[in-house]
């Protein structure tokens, strides 16, 4: 019970931390296109990907804390 217990601590903690970096990237990408002065192709897509992906993060990250 301890092992599978941490083997999910773990791989919420690297998901929650995956998941932030692609949120991170999906910023990038928009600041990075707006400072070329390339058309952004759909921003409130990639504002809501953004948002679901910062919020699956956070949410991995709180089931991973009430593991422990």
């Amino acid at each position: 019970m301890i092992f599978s217990r941490a083997m999910a601590y773990a791989c919420l903690t690297v998901l929650a931390g995956i998941l932030a970096f692609v949120a991170v990237l999906l910023v990038l990408l928009t600041i990075v296109q707006m400072a070329r002065g390339e058309a952004v192709p759909d921003p409130a897509a990639r504002a809501i990907a953004t948002v679901i992906a910062l919020g699956l993060a956070l949410g991995c990250r709180a089931v991973a804390r009430r593991l422990v």
